[in-house]
């Protein structure tokens, strides 16, 4: 959903399984994990993200609205 929606970052405070980190880089798209969810916050301020806690709707289904995602010039580790 996220890659559909047009991600190019991805940044979680948990881990990324190795299966999940092997699909990023083969699509080009840059996983960060364990990022402290003051430095999250503070990020999606200034990149006019949300920050998602899930995927899960009212109907008990997953959706990702593209409109959480951020935009930045520049990202850089």
């Amino acid at each position: 959903m996220l890659l559909d929606a047009g991600a190019n970052v991805i940044m979680t405070t948990m881990g990324i399984d190795d299966v999940a980190n092997k699909y990023l880089v083969e699509n080009k798209v840059m996983g960060l994990r364990r990022v402290p969810k003051g430095d999250l916050r503070k990020i999606a301020k200034c990149s006019g993200a949300t920050v998602i806690s899930t995927f899960s709707n009212v109907d008990g289904d997953e959706s990702f609205e593209p409109s959480s995602l951020g935009t930045a010039r520049r990202v850089y580790e």
